[in-house]
């Protein structure tokens, strides 16, 4: 990462194999029959108030690109999944460091599948499905799409400065697959029944129980994955 720090505005690295993928919360990313991998770099100049709130908005614009390319009924996952019939197919990853010179460096990564096979499934301990599973008719052009992924990670980067952070929410919340769902989370080692509510302009995850609404930063709540899409 601090290597990365070093780079300029764009500057991305694509990858055909992954020996030591890594997903959120040092999970790792295992590789599939077929997928794209793709790391871009970037900086910002000042402060930014909710750097989190990035994840929402690349998986929104990535579910708008993959939509035109004929790949509909995308849900998202929070905080950084895209899922098709209850499975995931794309997984985002930031890595962020803030400096003394306020400037912030961090460094997204995108994981794809094209083409699972029934080995991969075996393999990854959830549901995984891919782009061919999605649209069968579409033939999908390797390199057409990994540009298509690029372009929108990028606009997202150049963009965010600017984000509507009310109007992000609202949009993540009308393709999160847990909307209005009874899921089970984990808070302090204690698991609680709630119904997700999407998130709010902080990023926040929305869980109503205890007859009330209750918020939770992303690194304070965990949606428990044995309970994950059962509804």
């Amino acid at each position: 990462m601090e290597k990365n720090c070093l780079y300029p505005n764009g500057h991305v690295c694509f990858a055909e194999n992954q020996t030591q993928g890594r997903g959120q919360s040092t999970r790792p990313w295992i590789n599939t029959k077929r997928n794209i991998c793709f790391s871009v770099s970037w900086n910002y100049d000042q402060k930014i108030n909710e750097p989190h709130m990035l994840n929402f908005y690349i998986a929104i614009k990535l579910v708008k690109a993959l939509s035109k390319e004929g790949f509909l009924n995308i849900k998202t996952k929070w905080p950084n999944d895209l899922i098709f019939d209850s499975s995931k197919f794309l997984g985002i990853l930031i890595d962020l460091v803030h400096k003394k010179d306020s400037k912030i460096y961090l460094v997204v990564g995108i994981g794809i599948n094209i083409e699972v096979s029934e080995e991969d499934k075996k393999n990854v301990k959830q549901n995984i499905t891919d782009l061919k599973s999605i649209n069968s008719n579409n033939a999908i052009n390797k390199n057409r799409l990994a540009s298509i992924l690029l372009a929108a990670v990028v606009e997202c980067l150049s963009e965010f400065e600017n984000c509507d952070y009310k109007k992000l929410s609202e949009e993540w919340n009308n393709i999160d697959c847990n909307y209005d769902k009874i899921k089970t989370i984990m808070i302090n080692n204690e698991k609680i029944k709630t119904t997700i509510k999407g998130i709010n302009e902080f990023g926040q995850l929305c869980c109503f129980h205890n007859n009330k609404m209750n918020h939770y930063n992303i690194n304070e709540v965990e949606i428990i994955k044995d309970e994950f899409l059962r509804n």
